[in-house]
This record gives structure tokens, sequence and C-alpha cells, in this order.
């Protein structure tokens, strides 16, 4: 793997370890504070985005993590938005 192989998959996981303390507080506390939507909303796409260039580097996805998925692929030309939301587990 090359270095910037090798710092994506860093990046992904420090955001997957914010992402997990945004869960952790739980469904309430996330849809009662907009600074924390925020937050999770930008990790999101970070995450995103980061798994589009260690596609695009030829980077293989561990076990069970697909880089592009089959929803934002279909949907890539289209003009309309999604927005990401944290839920917690259970």
């Amino acid at each position: 793997m090359d270095l910037k192989g090798a710092k994506g998959l860093l990046r992904i996981q420090a955001w997957l370890v914010r992402t997990d303390e945004i869960v952790r507080r739980g469904k309430d506390a996330y849809l009662a504070d907009a600074l924390l939507q925020e937050a999770g909303d930008s990790l999101m796409m970070k995450l995103g985005e980061a798994a589009n260039r260690l596609s695009r580097l030829g980077v293989l996805a561990p076990d069970g993590v697909e880089w592009r998925s089959p929803l934002r692929t279909a949907t890539s030309s289209s003009t309309s938005t999604t927005r990401s939301t944290v839920s917690s587990p259970g």
C-alpha cells in the first residue's frame, strides 16, 4: 500500500472514533444539538469522500465494507440531496 492509501485509512479510523463518540451520546442528544448534527454530517461526508479516494487509489476495502455503495453510484448524477443521520445501535 502506498503512503496516500495508508494516510487515508488512518484518517478513516480517526473519524470512526469521533463518529462513535457521537453515537454513544444517544439519539436524543444528537437530535437536540444542532452543532452535534453538523459534526455528524461533516464526519459522514468526510468518510464518504475518503472511501471514494481510496477506491480510486485501488486500496482494497476491509472485509464487509464496500467503498462505493450501489445507492451512491445509482444517484451520483441526481440533483437530490440525502441527509446523513447517526443512530445509536440497538
